[in-house]
């Protein structure tokens, strides 16, 4: 479905995303209960959460993976800015910028969703989709979460490329280069294991290359 849906917790959210997005809502939701109910398939998402009340994160519905998942917060705990990136968002934008800033940088989020013109990428054996962030083996769905799926499809993009982890956090976590980087590690690890690469069985694999970053290969 090509809409737009944006969830608010007051009156004066709802003023500055009509202002923020004059001609693009189709639905608003007042409160973050809808979330639970998970009926959504539409083009993009966006959440307007304030930290003076109960943050909806990571609640995010499964097939949120399927929209462009955009959240406004004035939450600066980095502890909940990489939850909710780790729980399938795409951006994390603080709220407390100026309206000129907040209108380029949603317009900036939604316009980089409308470029992915290639909806799915293969490899054998493998097949990305971007429509609904998942990835098969052959014929085999893989579990990937969101993000291992996002740092995942990144990697195999920038196949034979040494990707640094500067640049991984940059583009799959939307955080400062100078956050602690270890996450990558962590995820690199889960990806291997569940896509089985560094295998006799697969001719792909993922090799860290010390202080510079990781390296798809076949």
């Amino acid at each position: 479905m090509d809409t737009t849906v944006v969830f608010v917790e007051n009156l004066d959210d709802q003023c500055l995303m009509q202002r923020l997005l004059p001609d693009r809502i189709s639905i608003l939701f007042f409160g973050f209960q809808f979330l639970d109910a998970g009926v959504f398939n539409c083009k993009e998402i966006i959440i307007c959460h304030r930290s003076s009340t109960q943050s909806p994160f990571p609640r995010f519905p499964t097939n949120f993976n399927t929209s462009r998942l955009v959240i406004l917060s004035d939450c600066s705990k980095e502890e909940t800015i990489v939850e909710t990136l780790n729980a399938g968002a795409h951006h994390y934008i603080d709220l407390r910028e100026t309206e000129r800033v907040l209108t380029a940088r949603v317009g900036a989020a939604l316009r980089c969703h409308l470029q992915r013109e290639c909806r799915t990428l293969d490899i054998e054996p493998y097949t990305f989709n971007l429509d609904n962030r998942t990835v098969f083996y052959e014929s085999r769905l893989l579990n990937l979460s969101p993000r291992e799926f996002e740092l995942a499809y990144y990697l195999f993009s920038n196949r034979n490329r040494t990707v640094t982890d500067s640049e991984l956090m940059r583009s799959v976590w939307t955080l400062p280069p100078s956050v602690d980087t270890r996450r990558i590690d962590t995820s690199i690890c889960r990806i291997k294991k569940k896509m089985n690469l560094n295998s006799a069985a697969s001719k792909w694999n993922i090799a860290r290359f010390p202080r510079m970053g990781y390296q798809v290969t076949c």
